[in-house]
């Protein structure tokens, strides 16, 4: 324990429930603050590798980073996403991870401002992109791989396959 009081917790969190959703609120705004750095979109459609690419590559980077630095908050995380939909610890973790949800639906719908084959599928993509990123950090938790920018770039290339087969 931290040397501090059940009293004194209660006095600055008001509740377990508090104190919980002040750590949610403490990791979730480090990885926001990154990520919202992260979602922005440059169209260059002249060049494969300068349009989507980029901002692929830095979102998905970036949860690697935020993963390695702050590894158990990230796999505590995860398990909240999958939590029971009505258990109190998933329910109060889900407005934080709605946050991140929509960054990442906004970067697809801005793609599909130029790519407009992709326009109405931007939250699935988003949701997609998103399941790849975790499955990779849930795996290199178990020793099965790593968090390198060739990860990275090997998640875009099979997701961008996808999306435009």
């Amino acid at each position: 324990m931290a040397g501090i009081t059940k009293p004194t917790l209660y006095y600055f969190f008001g509740s377990k429930e508090g104190l919980f959703k002040e750590l949610l609120q403490t990791n979730y705004d480090t990885l926001n603050n990154v990520l919202s750095q992260a979602c922005q979109y440059q169209p260059n459609t002249e060049n494969y590798f300068e349009d989507i690419f980029p901002v692929l590559r830095t979102i998905v980077s970036t949860y690697f980073s935020f993963a390695a630095l702050h590894s158990e908050f990230y796999l505590l995380s995860l398990s909240l996403a999958f939590a029971p939909p009505t258990s109190a610890p998933a329910m109060v973790s889900e407005e934080f991870n709605k946050v991140q949800y929509l960054m990442i639906e906004n970067v697809f719908k801005e793609i599909s401002k130029i790519h407009t084959g992709l326009k109405g599928k931007e939250r699935i993509y988003s949701w997609r992109i998103l399941a790849m990123i975790n499955a990779q950090v849930g795996f290199w938790s178990r020793g099965y791989g790593t968090l390198e920018d060739t990860d990275a770039e090997s998640i875009i290339k099979l997701f961008m396959h996808g999306i435009f087969s």
